[in-house]
């Protein structure tokens, strides 16, 4: 299978790592809300839209993926109306954080909304609800359908893949991409990174 010119693949593989649960939560609920103070959880939201716009998902399964492997935990569609989705957030990165501190899923929250904003066109937000007693995380996304976006498509977009990575690409993966895109100058609007 040959790649596009203006495609990235990395390999998700080298990601199944678990990383320290000690180590996250240490960043995430005691560095970071020191270091922002009273205004952390607004700006761990709008840093989740900002993070958004680096790596803009395809799909809403890419999001999943991408929630996944970034260590935000598992999340999980559970209700969807014209102009409002209920996502469920759990797995053991959430219970661990919710039993230890005061966490903030503001960049999670920022994160799903500016997904589903630019995937859709439509101005989105998203509200953050804990369950401390399930150990969940609720996102209630609010979409405004009567105003749309004039938003351009993101110049590239980030697949979420779990596909193996064959031996030619196995070898040099970074040196591959570099070669490759060498004659380009700017990425196209038809450029996709794969995860």
């Amino acid at each position: 299978m040959s790649r596009n010119k203006n495609e990235q693949q990395v390999d998700l593989e080298k990601f199944n790592e678990k990383t320290s649960l000690f180590g996250y939560e240490l960043i995430r609920d005691v560095l970071l809300p020191n270091l922002l103070g009273t205004d952390t959880h607004e700006i761990l939201y709008w840093a989740g839209k900002e993070l958004a716009r680096q790596y803009p998902l395809q799909n809403r399964q890419d999001i999943s993926r991408f929630f996944d492997k970034a260590g935000f935990g598992l999340i999980e569609l559970n209700k969807e109306q014209r102009n409002k989705q209920i996502y469920t957030l759990s797995g053991e990165i959430v219970q661990a954080r919710l039993e230890h501190a005061q966490p903030s899923f503001n960049l999670e929250a920022g994160f799903l909304a500016e997904q589903i904003q630019t995937q859709d066109g439509l101005y989105t937000e998203a509200l953050t609800e804990i369950n401390q007693k399930a150990k969940v995380v609720s996102f209630i996304v609010q979409s405004d359908i009567k105003d749309r976006l004039s938003i351009e498509e993101p110049l590239t977009h980030f697949i979420m893949s779990d596909r193996k990575v064959n031996e030619d690409e196995e070898s040099s993966p970074i040196s591959n991409e570099l070669t490759e895109q060498d004659d380009i100058a700017l990425p196209t609007r038809s450029s996709r990174h794969e995860l």
